[in-house]
């Protein structure tokens, strides 16, 4: 491709960027359609295409001018309806955002002065997580005395509880639904009322709060809901696909919904889509990430917590050197990092972004048995400044990152939420926090997104999980070599080819965080996924430009052997093929090397008692390849999720009058309980 071809490509991309009309018709001259296309893509269905805030005058117009330009009728016919849709769907999506923050202010909570305002949204969610976290108790509880006393019992991949209101709730989805929803209402208070000091919430000094200001803060939490809905369907429908249209043209019968409904929104608007692929794998990767650390948690209620060591209660705190630790929470979450990051976190001096990752998980765990010991009937505890730098210097947090510590545990912009950062600043000085945040959370689930929203990398992380791999297949006496070489200076690195029968697996290690389930991220590890597709095939081509390489290390031709690209993740997330490169995870390949059936068990004694075998995954005394690659073309347990998944819809409402529907992918969890009991046993 010539210099002047890719000038006019940046030329355009600048003009977007620039809203520079004379640039970008100048450079549309020049392009094909589809590059014309791939452009608008880039700019328009991509992270950042709609604008929350601030005046929107200028690009309106460019885009007006430009999708009107003869130059985009005569020669990019194709181009103008797809960039003209996404056009109108981004400003759509604006005029709803529009629309909710508009109806704040007429909030019955609104009418009150600020400080009361934003401590009644606190104190509503203070009492909301005290009812869930009675219910959710009272469960834990119940398993716990089936456990104790030696009674078998299915082990739970959520909780569900049922509320005073009667409503049944996923306990995991319900916390996070009531921190997320605060969190973004004291975001959007902290940007109405000015609240915003060099990056951090700065709160009105707590006032006394009532009943009456708790309900009519009600409203508020509404919206914010409706906002954080909002933007999670928008990035959605500009990433992945979807339109957004009336019920009616959307072929959605009126009857779906109550009459007194259309009363009251005359014209929903409709987020009318499907999930797409990536999404739905996405969604089952981290679905199944929070249903180990669930299953995690309660495998220590049968006993196994007794094997870490935690402080006799009263000591002096254990240094960040060595054990004892503060709390069990402390031990599980540091081997739960070592584990994931593969490398020995619990020694590690690398500091990111100005502690250890032993201060930091310290740091949290310390908070938490502030926070415990302070406690009352309310989840919302407060501490002076000074008491909290004492009490992280009491759990030998050193003195010259007690600072950085309380800097980043702080709520502010550059906080996903209140699990990342807890604690509430306000202007008497004083630091606030919602015990039960830390209390019900997973502690490396937070300190990731923390580091993610602080764009963290790991370097040490990658070389760790590829020696884990290699270890893994010579403990199963596997023949697994890593090796690397170049072919005309250029060099290609074989994490580890594992020789099975007569088939080579090329497997590429990648250890990149999950996604979340957030939007943003989940598009740019579908992105990461593309990526490495494209590097597995170049290795694939290097194999077999050298076949020599695999004689000299398995005494085997290549031209015998099948060789088979695979992506081997350290979290949990597989897929079906892509191009022919089968992408599969660390915790799904160690499932299949190290039990040859998947079954339906219970808890009884303390230990996994096996009910029924429901499915064999391979029969012999080892596995042949060709059972490996039938597991990895779609492994079963994913499939068991995957045909449990719901995509319900929801009604969110942007003013008293307006409101849009969005559906929300979840999993039918009673549903997929039952079919694992009722699945039929084989032989």
């Amino acid at each position: 491709m010539s210099t002047d071809h890719n000038g006019h490509r940046k030329q355009l991309q600048n003009a977007f960027d620039k809203f520079d009309l004379p640039k970008a018709l100048e450079a549309l001259e020049s392009l094909s359609t589809e590059e014309v296309i791939a452009a608008f893509a880039a700019k328009l269905a991509q992270p950042g295409a709609f604008q929350i805030r601030g005046n929107r005058t200028k690009r309106n117009e460019f885009y007006d001018s430009l999708l009107n330009a003869p130059v985009m009728t005569n020669h990019h016919a194709q181009a103008q309806p797809f960039a003209r849709d996404l056009n109108d769907k981004i400003q759509i999506i604006e005029r709803s955002f529009d629309e909710t923050r508009s109806s704040l202010p007429k909030c019955d909570i609104s009418k009150f002065p600020e400080d009361i305002q934003f401590w009644s949204h606190v104190e509503r969610a203070s009492r909301e997580l005290k009812d869930l976290h009675d219910a959710a108790q009272q469960a834990m509880a119940e398993i716990e005395v089936r456990a104790k006393a030696n009674l078998q019992f299915a082990m739970p991949e959520m909780v569900i509880v049922k509320l005073p209101d009667g409503n049944e709730v996923n306990v995991d989805a319900a916390y996070s639904n009531i921190i997320s929803s605060l969190s973004l209402t004291l975001k959007m208070l902290s940007f109405e009322h000015n609240l915003l000091s060099e990056g951090k919430l700065l709160a009105p000094q707590k006032v006394a709060i009532t009943d009456e200001h708790i309900f009519k803060a009600g409203s508020i939490q509404l919206y914010a809901i409706t906002w954080n809905a909002l933007e999670d369907i928008a990035n959605r429908t500009l990433f992945f696909g979807g339109e957004i249209t009336s019920m009616e043209n959307a072929g959605i019968p009126r009857s779906s919904l109550p009459e007194d409904f259309y009363s009251k929104f005359a014209d929903p608007l409709f987020f009318h889509r499907e999930p797409s692929e990536v999404e739905v794998y996405d969604f089952l990767a981290n679905r199944r990430l929070h249903s180990w650390a669930v299953q995690n948690t309660i495998r220590f209620i049968q006993g196994a917590n007794q094997l870490i060591p935690v402080m006799a209660k009263g000591a002096v705190a254990p240094s960040l050197s060595g054990g004892p630790f503060v709390s069990k929470e402390e031990g599980i979450a540091l081997a739960t990092l070592a584990e994931i990051l593969s490398f020995d976190v619990f020694s590690d001096q690398e500091r990111y972004h100005g502690l250890t990752l032993r201060e930091w998980v310290r740091g949290y765990c310390s908070l938490k048995l502030l926070a415990e010991a302070k406690q009352a009937d309310s989840c919302l505890v407060m501490f002076d400044k000074a008491e909290l730098e004492q009490g992280f210097s009491d759990y030998q947090i050193p003195a010259l990152h007690i600072p950085t510590l309380i800097h980043h545990l702080t709520f502010g912009q550059d906080s996903r939420d209140l699990y990342d950062s807890p604690l509430i600043r306000s202007q008497d000085g004083k630091y606030s926090l919602l015990a039960d945040v830390l209390i019900t959370c997973n502690l490396p689930n937070v300190l990731f997104s923390r580091l993610s929203s602080l764009d963290t990398q790991f370097e040490k992380k990658g070389k760790g999980f590829e020696g884990k791999v290699v270890s893994f297949f010579h403990e199963r006496d596997y023949q697994c070599k890593a090796t690397s070489f170049s072919i005309d200076h250029a060099q290609y690195e074989y994490d580890a080819l594992l020789l099975l029968d007569d088939t080579l697996f090329l497997v590429e290690c990648k250890n990149t965080l999950l996604s979340g389930n957030h939007a943003v991220q989940a598009l740019r590890y579908s992105k990461f996924i593309d990526d490495t597709v494209k590097q597995v095939k170049r290795l694939e081509r290097g194999l077999r430009a050298r076949p020599e390489v695999v004689e000299s290390l398995f005494d085997r031709k290549l031209s015998e052997l099948t060789v088979v690209p695979v992506i081997l993740n350290s979290m949990n997330y597989s897929r079906q093929p892509i191009d022919g490169v089968y992408i599969s995870d660390y915790s799904a390949l160690g499932k299949f090397f190290d039990e040859s059936t998947i079954s339906e068990f219970h808890w009884k004694d303390g230990e996994k008692k096996m009910r029924k075998i429901i499915h064999r995954l391979w029969s012999g005394e080892r596995p042949t390849s060709q059972e490996l690659l039938e597991y990895l073309s779609f492994p079963p347990q994913l499939k068991l999720i995957m045909e449990h998944l719901t995509y319900l819809p929801y009604a969110r409402p942007t003013s008293e009058s307006s409101v849009f529907i969005s559906r929300v992918l979840d999993v039918d969890e009673p549903a997929m309980l039952r079919a694992k009991q009722e699945a039929p046993a084989v032989a």
